[in-house]
């Protein structure tokens, strides 16, 4: 006041300023804008007060923060932008929102939810009870791979996100092609693994192959992966002895959002996707989404397409003739398998597209219709015949499901088109055009508070149709269905101990008795977030289609046999058996050098040692190991069948015994194999930041399922007894040329020793299918086969922004003997990961180290016989075993600032690229990096 008396010229021009301003403070403020919301636990919808709210702009500074009130509540006063939101809370996972837009005058209300430590380490799982539970709980060891985790890790395959998970066993076959199973029993065709993707089984039909690549969602889409270790048959029914891989996508109805991504990568990798969500109605959501995916696959040379290769190039007239006659096919046909044999083309393409639809007519009601579909316009998948060249193989579903309280429905049609897809090592083409026609329904009910059921049905139909290249004679034949109806009851004994007990019966169209599938657990959580378990399963194995009506032909896989006219022919047992004796107990066989006369290669001829000692006589002249004269010599005294003996080879063993008619056994039908499981094992979540869990496992598998074995001898002479006959008669006739009587001795030796090296029959029958001189390979169950293993995991979070991650896993055995016959587990008895992750939601920066280290074993798997480590007996034509390899995976993210919704990551695996082999038969990898743009708005 005393400055405006000593200068009163001021006052009024204060007055009038001060006036001027408050008069346009409304104005001023109304051209901020407001973000108003609420943040709560993601859990249980409960508000949570103290969460710090940072606003930054589109640089990434801050603009303002704020704390939440009692309820939850906040208000943040903005100039009109784009702003991201990242709220943080002591026990609380932080959580970053981007692309709030600010507008003049305008409030956006935002509700933001937070995931507890305690959720982050023990979530929500659907997959061990086929309900809702926590994952500590669950009466089965479940590990779960979020959302977060899958967008932080670009890849082109969903196998990819699965290197870490404990018990899991991923084998890398190139740039897309793997299979994951769990605790061991790998095959290259496997199916061991019930694989889910909504509710739906993913795997190829009637082949009940997992090729997760063939999965149209994508990246994107993924809300989380669940895997359920051990026995799942009580609840799931057939085929989940080794456990349950259920990938769950994201609701259109959770989230609007459009995301478009590209990546680029080494071996010249592109991969596009495209997603977008949104509502489009009083809860109806809809979601579409799609991918492009190329790239050149690692180089391999398969020596047995080389060497089919090199045999039909010799003389492709007659190689196309003995086709020509053996599969009765035209000759532009035969053309045809002659261009295909080795023409492996190294580069992948495929893409993919889905459309979902969901509808919420009430909170507890949902109906969803999906629809997508996939084209693997090239690439090469490993089969138990070799490998396959892709050419166009398609593969679709339609699923509709619908969940009202605890009533869960649902119908689905899986099929599959292989388009001109074709085996390399013999040209023959593969069509599938099969399906699988599925309808489920399940209830849930409570009697109580301490007592829950769960019930259900399922049926399947499997409709193969393969245009006679897969199941020849038995096309039109092999349909079968399967029904199956199960109840599961959880009691509460007292506070802290629940009973899960289970019991499911199961019928298959091809068997002849039901199948019982029984459960049982303790689960005991002495307190929230910790909790041992003890259970027992009992869960079974249907044969798969190709068990049962598999026919086709296919390359001998050694060389020299392929050059006599020797080839394989691969048939499943059908629900019949194959009768390898003739009604009256005779034993034939077909031979390559069965005259015209007597009907050719293709004629059943008698396994007479005499009848085969003139082939082979004729067969030693015309390669010019004897002379016309000696050869002559040796016809004129042609020895009796009672003076001859024959020798079996067992081409899988490599050894040869007396030929013996009586011990020749049929192939018996293949029925269901079943696996016992005892395990017990803790899983617990420590002051919020440490989650443990250690189990260990027993199983016994009974009526164990073989991969492809060959069933049927080759026959040999006999050396001592040929020696017996031959050598007499033929030292006189060299000492006549010339010869010293050493040296007629020694002559006479050699010419024994290639008459019984030299396969000249293989023993058949009327039901074996064969175009010729056919090797049979079939399936066969042993007896038992028992194990144990153990499993560990530990998940540390060292700080708000840190995470170590952990695991081990141990199996007894990884090569079994059962009734003779070897068994290879294809997968390692020891396997770890170590990983270390960094994540500032913050600055929007992401990374991971992890190194994984894999144990070597043999491999034994349809043609593919890596067994030279066995110390046993490796067998004739065994390849290298699979090395122990250790590598060294990492993945990087940035959200780039000023650009709300774009970042940028970086996954590469198998850093130091180190060249390694994860199953026989297949290429070495080395590295792979692939770098992602992703746009969300």
């Amino acid at each position: 006041m005393g400055l405006l008396r000593r200068f009163p010229p001021l006052a009024p021009t204060l007055a009038f300023t001060l006036l001027t301003a408050l008069a346009a403070a409304p104005r001023l403020a109304a051209q901020d804008g407001e973000i108003l919301g609420r943040v709560v636990d993601e859990e249980t919808g409960a508000g949570l007060a103290n969460v710090n709210l940072q606003a930054l702009d589109a640089g990434g500074s801050l603009e303002a923060s704020v704390l939440t009130g009692s309820e939850g509540n906040f208000r943040l006063s903005l100039s009109p932008g784009s702003y991201t939101l990242v709220a943080s809370l002591i026990g609380y996972d932080t959580r970053r929102v981007e692309g709030i837009a600010v507008r003049t005058g305008a409030e956006e209300r935002v509700t933001i939810a937070l995931r507890s430590r305690a959720l982050l380490l023990n979530p929500l799982v659907i997959s061990a009870s086929r309900r809702e539970e926590k994952a500590v709980a669950a009466p089965a060891s479940v590990s779960v791979v979020d959302e977060e985790s899958v967008r932080e890790r670009p890849t082109v395959t969903p196998t990819d996100h699965l290197r870490g998970v404990p018990g899991m066993d991923v084998a890398t076959y190139g740039l897309q092609s793997s299979t994951a199973v769990a605790r061991g029993f790998n095959n290259v065709f496997s199916g061991s693994l019930h694989t889910l993707t909504d509710h739906r089984i993913a795997s190829v039909p009637s082949l009940r192959v997992n090729f997760l690549h063939f999965i149209p969602s994508t990246d994107e889409d993924i809300e989380r992966m669940e895997v359920v270790l051990g026995p799942g048959s009580a609840l799931y029914g057939p085929n989940t002895a080794e456990g349950v891989l259920h990938i769950l996508t994201k609701s259109p109805l959770d989230e609007e959002e459009t995301v478009v991504s590209a990546a680029l990568g080494e071996r010249s990798a592109f991969q596009g996707t495209f997603r977008t969500s949104q509502r489009v109605g009083d809860g109806l959501g809809i979601k579409v989404s799609g991918q492009y995916v190329r790239g050149d696959d690692w180089e391999f040379e398969d020596p047995a397409e080389v060497a089919e290769r090199n045999i039909a190039d010799s003389d492709p007239d007659a190689w196309m003739a003995r086709v020509q006659q053996a599969a009765d096919l035209a000759p532009e046909k035969a053309q045809e398998r002659f261009d295909r044999i080795a023409a492996r083309d190294f580069r992948i393409e495929r893409y993919s597209g889905e459309v979902r639809a969901d509808w919420e007519p009430a909170p507890d009601t949902r109906a969803v219709l999906s629809l997508g579909t996939m084209n693997q316009a090239r690439g090469v998948e490993l089969t138990g015949l070799g490998g396959g060249q892709a050419r166009n193989w398609r593969q679709h579903y339609a699923q509709v499901r619908f969940t009202r309280d605890r009533l869960f429905a649902q119908a689905y049609l899986n099929a599959s088109s292989a388009g001109k897809t074709f085996l390399l090592r013999d040209g023959t083409p593969i069509s599938d055009d099969s399906r699988l026609l599925v309808t489920q329904l399940q209830h849930g009910t409570d009697l109580g508070e301490r007592q829950s059921f769960i019930y259900g049905l399922d049926f399947l139909r499997t409709m193969p149709e393969t245009g006679g290249t897969i199941h020849g004679q038995h096309e039109g034949d092999n349909d079968f269905n399967e029904f199956g109806a199960y109840l599961q009851s959880e009691t509460e004994l007292r506070p802290g101990l629940n009973l899960v007990a289970a019991a499911r019966i199961d019928t298959h169209s091809a068997l002849p008795d039901p199948v019982f599938s029984p459960r049982a657990g303790l689960v005991y959580e002495p307190r929230e977030g910790q909790a041992f378990r003890a259970t027992f399963n009992r869960a079974f194995s249907t044969p798969t289609a190709n068990n049962l009506f598999l026919d086709l032909g296919a390359p001998v896989p050694e060389a020299n046999l392929s050059r006599l006219g020797y080839s394989l022919r691969v048939q499943g047992t059908s629900a019949e058996g194959i009768r390898l004796r003739g009604p009256n107990g005779s034993v034939l066989m077909r031979s390559p050098f069965t005259p015209a006369g007597m009907g050719g290669p293709q004629q059943l001829i008698p396994t007479s040692p005499s009848l085969m000692w003139q082939m082979a006589v004729g067969v030693l002249q015309a390669q010019g190991a004897l002379t016309p004269e000696a050869a002559q010599i040796l016809l004129a005294e042609t020895p009796d069948d009672g003076a001859l003996g024959l020798q079996a080879l067992d081409l899988a063993t490599g050894r040869t015994s007396p030929f013996d008619p009586a011990a020749v056994e049929d192939v018996p039908p293949v029925r269901e194999s079943n696996t016992t499981t005892f395990e017990v094992g803790y899983t617990g979540v420590l002051a919020d930041r440490l989650r443990l869990s250690a189990d260990v496992w027993y199983s016994r598998k009974d009526d164990f399922v073989s991969p492809l074995l060959v069933q049927t001898p080759l026959l040999l002479l006999d050396p001592q007894d040929a020696g017996a006959h031959a050598v007499p008669r033929l030292v006189p006739h060299f000492m006549e040329q010339g010869m010293s009587q050493e040296q007629a001795q020694e002559a006479a030796g050699q010419v024994v020793e290639a008459m019984a090296r030299l396969p000249l029959g293989v023993v058949s029958s009327e039901e074996v299918n064969a175009t010729g001189p056919q090797l049979l390979m079939s399936y066969r169950n042993f007896g038992d086969i028992s194990l144990w293993g153990t499993d560990l995991a530990a998940s540390l979070l060292l700080t708000d922004r840190w995470t170590l991650d952990l695991t081990a896993s141990l199996v007894s055995d990884d090569w079994f003997l059962s009734e003779g016959q070897p068994i290879a587990l294809n997968a390692p008895e020891r396997k770890g990961s170590a990983a270390l992750r960094y994540r500032n939601r913050t600055l929007g920066f992401n990374a991971e180290s992890r190194v994984r280290h894999t144990a070597g074993f043999p491999v034994l798997s349809g043609v593919y016989v890596g067994t030279e480590c066995v110390e046993d007996d490796p067998g004739p034509f065994a390849e290298p075993c699979v090395d122990s390899h250790t590598l060294v995976d990492v993945t990087a993210g940035y959200r780039v600032p000023r650009v709300p919704g774009l970042s940028v990551q970086l996954s590469v695996q198998n850093l130091l690229d180190t060249e390694y082999r994860s199953f026989a038969g297949v290429p070495e990898v080395g590295r792979m990096a692939l770098l992602r743009l992703r746009y969300a708005f």
